[in-house]
C-alpha cells in the first residue's frame, strides 16, 4: 500500500519465520505481549448489565487469558501475558506486537460533572496517547474504545458480532503467510438487515460464510459478543484497509477484521478454545502481518460526530421507494415474534422468576409497527416542512446535492449543502474545486467564494492569493480528500 514504510514488505519476510514442517511448529522470535482480564475480577457495572448470562460470562473469564497464553506459546518463543489493570502502554516498547484483549483504563476523557455532581458533559475517553506507535491488535469491544479516542476508523459501531465471517480478502497476507489458511464456506441465511440497506439489496437469501467461531453469542448461552466497526470509507488505500466482514446487525460492509496505522482490529469475541482452526491460523498470520508497522504513522483520522457521505447514500436509498419498502419490510416482519418473546417475559416474572437487565429491556421495549414517516425521522425539520410527505423530493434532495455535501464543524453528525462548490458545479472531493479557487483568487474573480473554499477544504490560512497559489503547487500531488478529517484536504508524507 501506499504511504507505508518501505520496508514493510522485506520485514514480513523476515519476520514471518514460523511454519509447519511435517506437522511440527517452529516457533517465530516475535516477542509477543499479551494483555488479558484478570480471572478473578468481578465483572462490571456495565458487563453485568449486557451480559445475558453474567455465570457464564465468569466461568469464560476465569481461563481466558490463560488460554491466549498457551495459544500463543505454540507458536512464539517469546510471550508475557499481564493483565489490564497492570499494564502500562510503555510497555509495549519491549515488544514486537501487543495484543489487547481486555478494557484498559482511560487516562484522559469520560463525563464532565460540576460542583455538586451533576453531568455537564462528556468527552471521549482516551486510553494509548498519541504517541504510542507499537504494532498492535485488538480484540472485541475494547478495540473500538482505544480506537476512538486515538480518532482511528476502528470504532463502536455495533457490538453485535456473531460467529461467521464473509467477504474476505482471501488475497490477504493473514489468509496466506505464514500459514495457507484452508477457508471453507457454508451457505447461512443472509441476515435480513443486510438486505434492508443500500449495498445489500441484491443479496440472495443465503451467502457464503466462514465458521470463526465454534458457538456465537446468538446461540443464547451467554457467549461473548464480537463488535463491528464502520466500514463505510474505512479502505483508504494510505493507511486503512478492511479485511473483512462478519455476520452482524449493521450491513454487509461493516468492518470486523481490518487495520488503521499501527492497529489491528479483530473483532471477534471467541478465547483460542472456542476458535475454528483456520481461524486459530487467521489470527497467528495477523500477529505477523501487522508486526512490521510497529513504527507506522497515522495519517487520516475519523473524527466522532462527523457524517461520512456513503452515510448519506444509504440514507438516499432509505427515503426511495425501493429502500423504504425493504426497511419497513424488515422491522415489521419480526412483530408477531417479538410478541411471543414479550408474553413469555411477562409469564417468567409472572411466576416470580428473575429477569436479568437484557430480558427487562425486551420486555420493555415496545412492538414496532413503522410506516414511511420512520424513513424521513433522521431529516432536519427544515426538509420536512418543506417537503412534508413527497417522498420523491427527499430522494432528489440527496441526488441533487450530494457531491456538495460536507460536515459542519462542531456540530454532531451535521452535514450541509455546500453551495458555493454548487455554484461552480465542483464536487468538493475533487482537487479541482482548491485549482479553480486560486484562479479566482489570482483573478480577483468571487474572492470571497474563493476564500471560503480555501479554508473550509485545508488545513490552510494564507493571506495573499500568490501564498495560497504558491502552496498548492507545491503540494497538490500530496493532497488526499479526507471525510473523516472533517472534510479536509490533507497533506500526506513525501
Amino acid at each position: 500500500m501506499k504511504y507505508i514504510f518501505k520496508n514493510i514488505i522485506l520485514l514480513v519476510l523476515t519476520t514471518t519465520i514460523s511454519i509447519s514442517v511435517l506437522g511440527q511448529t517452529k516457533k517465530s522470535d516475535l516477542k509477543i505481549l499479551y494483555v488479558g482480564t484478570n480471572p478473578d475480577k468481578p465483572l462490571s457495572e456495565r458487563e453485568l448489565k449486557y451480559s445475558a448470562n453474567p455465570d457464564r460470562k465468569i466461568e469464560l473469564q476465569k481461563k481466558r487469558a490463560a488460554d491466549f497464553d498457551q495459544f500463543l506459546k505454540q507458536y512464539f518463543n517469546s510471550v508475557t501475558t499481564v493483565y489490564g489493570d497492570d499494564y502500562k502502554e510503555t510497555m509495549s516498547a519491549n515488544y514486537d506486537v501487543t495484543i489487547i484483549d481486555t478494557y484498559l483504563k482511560h487516562y484522559a476523557g469520560g463525563y464532565e460533572k460540576d460542583s455538586t455532581g451533576q453531568i455537564t458533559g462528556y468527552k471521549t475517553r482516551k486510553y494509548l496517547t498519541e504517541n504510542f506507535n507499537h504494532a498492535t491488535i485488538m480484540i472485541g469491544e475494547p478495540s473500538a474504545f482505544i480506537g476512538q479516542g486515538r480518532q482511528l476508523k476502528i470504532d463502536h459501531l455495533c457490538l453485535c458480532l456473531d460467529a461467521h465471517a464473509h467477504s474476505m480478502k482471501l488475497e490477504h497476507a493473514i489468509f496466506n503467510q505464514p500459514y495457507k489458511v484452508a477457508v471453507t464456506y457454508e451457505d447461512r441465511k443472509t441476515p435480513d438487515n443486510y438486505k434492508a440497506r443500500y449495498g445489500g439489496r441484491d443479496l440472495g437469501d443465503t451467502m457464503p460464510m466462514w465458521r470463526i467461531q465454534t458457538e456465537g453469542y446468538q446461540d443464547g448461552k451467554g457467549f461473548p459478543i464480537g463488535l463491528v466497526s464502520t466500514g463505510y470509507g474505512f479502505d483508504n488505500g494510505i493507511d486503512a484497509e478492511w479485511i473483512s466482514s462478519g455476520a452482524c446487525a449493521k450491513g454487509v460492509e461493516a468492518t470486523a477484521i481490518g487495520r488503521h496505522a499501527n492497529f489491528f482490529h479483530w473483532g471477534f469475541a471467541a478465547a483460542p478454545e472456542y476458535m475454528t482452526n483456520s481461524a486459530k491460523l487467521t489470527f497467528i498470520n495477523a500477529i505477523h502481518y501487522i508486526a512490521p508497522f510497529k513504527g507506522a504513522k497515522q495519517i487520516t483520522r475519523k473524527i466522532k460526530g462527523i457524517q461520512l457521505r456513503e452515510y448519506l447514500r444509504e440514507q438516499q436509498w432509505t427515503v426511495s421507494d425501493k429502500g423504504s419498502e425493504a426497511w419497513l419490510h424488515y422491522l415489521n416482519k419480526d412483530t408477531l415474534q417479538q410478541r411471543i418473546t414479550k408474553e413469555k417475559l411477562k409469564k417468567k416474572k409472572d411466576s416470580g422468576k428473575t429477569l436479568n437487565d437484557l430480558e427487562k429491556m425486551q420486555l420493555q421495549s415496545p412492538i414496532r409497527k413503522e410506516t414511511r414517516e420512520w424513513t424521513i425521522r433522521h431529516e432536519p425539520d427544515s426538509l420536512k416542512q418543506i417537503f412534508k410527505n413527497n417522498w420523491a423530493n427527499y430522494e432528489n434532495y440527496y441526488k441533487e446535492n450530494m457531491p456538495y455535501f460536507y460536515g459542519v464543524k462542531d456540530e454532531w453528525y451535521k452535514v450541509a449543502v455546500d453551495n458555493d462548490a454548487k455554484t461552480l458545479g465542483i464536487p468538493n472531493y475533487k482537487i479541482e474545486l482548491l485549482d479553480t479557487a486560486v484562479s479566482m483568487l489570482l483573478k480577483g474573480d468571487r474572492v470571497e467564494i474563493a476564500k471560503r473554499i480555501l479554508t473550509k477544504y485545508t488545513q490552510e490560512s494564507f493571506e495573499s492569493a500568490k501564498d495560497w497559489a504558491k502552496w498548492l503547487k507545491n503540494n497538490r500531488s500530496r493532497l488526499y480528500f479526507s471525510e473523516g478529517d472533517g472534510y479536509k484536504f490533507i497533506m500526506l508524507p513525501n
